[in-house]
């Protein structure tokens, strides 16, 4: 049974600070969709009469407490939900089916509870709060409100098309109405675009092909009509979206000339895949020259690309400096929903972990802090990739019960992409004081399972022909840190990828506590096989070197760095490899530069 809330906009018996508690009759829980939220509104003890075209809406933040018992940007993540009149139920009561979206994580919701006009001018607003339980937290996309209001209208439209009313043409033009005004609420959206076009114009031919065999309306009339309507499409398009936004999200239009051209210029002969890496996205970042919200638009630049291969995000994808775990997670999953959903294109997209993801970082803060308040702690190499849905699989790549590292062949162009997880650090190895042993902030490396996979799986059966493509976060000899201190098996890494660049069989060893290693190749009888090189990010700078025969490619990074005069500039690369000439042409965007190498 559902309970309802009553809430009088009269306000009387309240101060304006109090916050109403509605956990006795309304919690939500993470993952949870379509959840009913019934309130009564009043107005001095009578049932509101919903006039000037008023909804409800709900509004605000769903996080942590802070302390003065509430929940701000800083603690938690902003959600909000805008009703329609269909919502309103009669007799002073309206009941929002919220969306999974209203529920991002776990907490407690803290904001607004209210009415708001057609024009989106708040009419009159409570604050209110709920709990929100544990449950799945993956649920960040959703977008079933919209869908269910289109379906309303082409459930009219069908009804149109199945009648023989003398009233058609009344119907006909109401339902214009109708579209023009979810259009109109569109609002730059491109993926409702899309759709509301697609389904609107697979209407308008079922209304044609009627009207065709009964005449219902006169030709000219359904011309008119379906001028209305495409005329109203095509301001939507004009004034809502243009080709930056259908390729990738939304870019700064001072890109988008690039961005063509370079476009235009992939050979798709060859393999392409674009190269992204160290965003350091941070809304809430401790570090004041850090990026905010232009590192997602430069995953919209590396996004727009629909003809390359594969989209890769190379590492530090988020800066994890910040202390609230809300606002990290918050980061990550924007970062997620950014890079896996933002775009119209249907290119492979992988992404490689690096050493700042888990917000590892964070305990430097804490120990400079005097260790003064509630151990950070990180996120865990599970729950980034649940957030990153690597369990999915979902372009068809090879990986181990959801790993960060993977492989994938790509025939047509005798390709293996392999991604590597150079941050692959145990997370139960714990300091007396909570901190992790190994915290990926500062330590780099591989352990047993990995490289055994890559020798045995990933590098074994090679297929004909076949050239190795391999990505990591840190490069292929480290970082330049302590070997067996703060770098692990790097070493080992090289003796095995030597081994199948040269088709040999060797036993590759480590001893280091914690990161043993004991690997055995055999890459006798597949002979010699080509790799084109390791490429990675981790520097914030282009380098290379040849380490072990095999090239060893770094790019800079997306953020710009400390320098003021750089403000939201970005770096990205097109990297195409032609394994007929055995050559690699990198394309750089932004402060990256153009680069050739032979393999």
């Amino acid at each position: 049974m559902i309970s309802t809330i009553t809430l009088d906009t009269y306000k009387q018996q309240i101060s304006s600070g109090d916050a109403f508690n509605l956990s006795d009759s309304f919690n939500g829980r993470v993952g949870d969709e379509q959840v009913p939220l019934v309130v009564h509104f009043k107005e001095r003890g009578l049932a509101h009469r919903f006039e000037d075209g008023l909804v409800p809406f709900l509004t605000g933040f769903v996080g942590s407490l802070d302390e003065n018992d509430q929940v701000t940007a800083e603690t938690g993540e902003a959600v909000s939900y805008v009703g329609t009149s269909d919502d309103i139920v009669g007799l002073g009561r309206v009941k929002m089916n919220l969306p999974g979206t209203m529920f991002p994580q776990e907490g407690y919701f803290y904001g607004f509870l209210g009415l708001q006009n057609a024009d989106g001018k708040r009419v009159t607003t409570f604050n209110v709060w709920f709990h929100v339980y544990n449950g799945n937290p993956d649920m960040f996309v959703n977008k079933s409100p919209f869908r269910t209001e289109l379906q309303k209208i082409l459930d009219a439209a069908q009804a149109l098309v199945d009648t023989e009313d003398s009233q058609f043409k009344t119907a006909m033009l109401a339902w214009k109405q109708q579209v023009t005004s979810l259009l109109t609420d569109v609002n730059g959206d491109v993926a409702k675009v899309h759709t509301t076009l697609t389904l609107v114009q697979a209407e308008l031919d079922k209304l044609n092909t009627k009207i065709q065999d009964t005449d219902l309306v006169t030709a000219a009339d359904l011309k008119a009509f379906t001028a209305t309507i495409n005329q109203q499409v095509a301001d939507t398009l004009a004034v809502n979206i243009d080709e930056s936004d259908l390729f990738g999200g939304t870019v700064k239009s001072a890109d988008l000339t690039t961005l063509k051209a370079m476009d235009q210029a992939l050979d798709t002969s060859k393999f392409n895949f674009v190269f992204m890496t160290d965003n350091h996205f941070g809304q809430l970042s401790n570090l004041p020259t850090k990026p905010t919200n232009y590192a997602l638009q430069h995953v919209a630049n590396a996004n727009y690309f629909g003809d390359v291969d594969a989209v890769v995000l190379g590492g530090d994808n988020t800066d994890g400096s910040t202390i609230p775990m809300a606002a990290l997670t918050s980061d990550v999953r924007q970062m997620a929903a950014k890079f896996l959903y933002g775009g119209l294109t249907d290119v492979d997209r992988f992404t490689l972990l690096g050493n700042h993801d888990d917000g590892s970082l964070r305990t430097d803060s804490w120990v400079t802090d005097g260790k003064s308040y509630e151990f950070p702690g990180a996120i865990s190499e599970a729950q980034l990739a649940r957030y990153y849905h690597t369990a999915d699989c979902t372009y068809g790549e090879q990986r181990v019960n959801g790993s960060f590292y993977f492989y994938k062949d790509y025939p047509d162009k005798k390709i293996r992409l392999i991604g590597l997880n150079s941050d692959d650090m145990p997370e139960d190895m714990l300091n007396s004081d909570g901190s992790q042993t190994y915290s990926r902030i500062h330590h780099v490396g591989y352990r047993q399972a990995q490289l055994d996979w890559l020798a045995n799986t990933a590098l074994s059966n090679w297929p004909a022909g076949y050239t190795a493509v391999i990505m990591a976060h840190v490069p292929l000899d480290g970082d330049g840190g302590v070997d067996g201190k703060t770098n692990f098996n790097f070493g080992a890494l090289q003796q095995i990828l030597s081994a199948f660049k040269n088709g040999e069989s060797k036993s590759v060893t480590g001893t280091t506590p914690n990161f043993e290693v004991n690997v055995t190749t055999s890459f006798n009888q597949q002979g010699p096989q080509p790799i084109a090189g390791l490429f990675h990010g981790h520097l914030h700078a282009e380098s290379y070197n040849q380490v072990s025969g095999i090239n060893n490619i770094g790019m800079t990074s997306s953020v710009p760095g400390y320098d003021p005069a750089m403000t939201d500039s970005d770096a990205f690369v097109i990297i195409t490899i032609d394994t007929k000439a055995q050559k690699i042409g990198i394309k750089g965007f932004g402060r990256a530069t153009d680069r050739q190498f032979n393999y």
